[in-house]
């Protein structure tokens, strides 16, 4: 099986998104020629023909922490009810390509500058 880049060391950057409906709601994201986005287990919706998908264990941010920053990468998403294992959506084509992610929940999608945050923003669930 092919695998995809190494493009957990880049930084994150403003991305081409648009949300679509009202209380089910779910985001396309245009990706660039080489960009890739990280979602969710099961958050998965749609994608144009041209992209790429790999499971990564965890979000990928531990990857230069070695085997041990990963496996507590790892406890901590299991301490939080989250999945191991997420999945990467790559665009290997040279035009732009659109991927899609929805809740399983009913509810709205918020989007977040996280310039404003330090490049970090933490969720909790209630």
């Amino acid at each position: 099986m092919e695998r995809l880049p190494d493009f957990t060391d880049r930084n994150a950057h403003e991305i081409d998104y648009r949300i679509y409906g009202e209380e089910m709601q779910y985001v396309e994201i245009e990706l660039d020629p080489q960009e890739a986005v990280i979602a969710e287990s099961g958050s998965f919706m749609m994608m144009d023909d041209g992209i790429k998908m790999d499971t990564i264990f965890g979000d990928g941010s531990q990857n230069d922490k070695g085997f041990l920053g990963k496996i507590l990468g790892a406890g901590k998403r299991i301490l939080t009810g989250e999945s191991l294992f997420m999945t990467a959506f790559y665009n290997d084509l040279t035009g732009k390509r659109n991927v899609s992610f929805a809740s399983p929940y009913p509810g709205k999608i918020i989007p977040i500058d996280l310039t404003e945050y330090r490049g970090k923003f933490i969720c909790q669930k209630d």
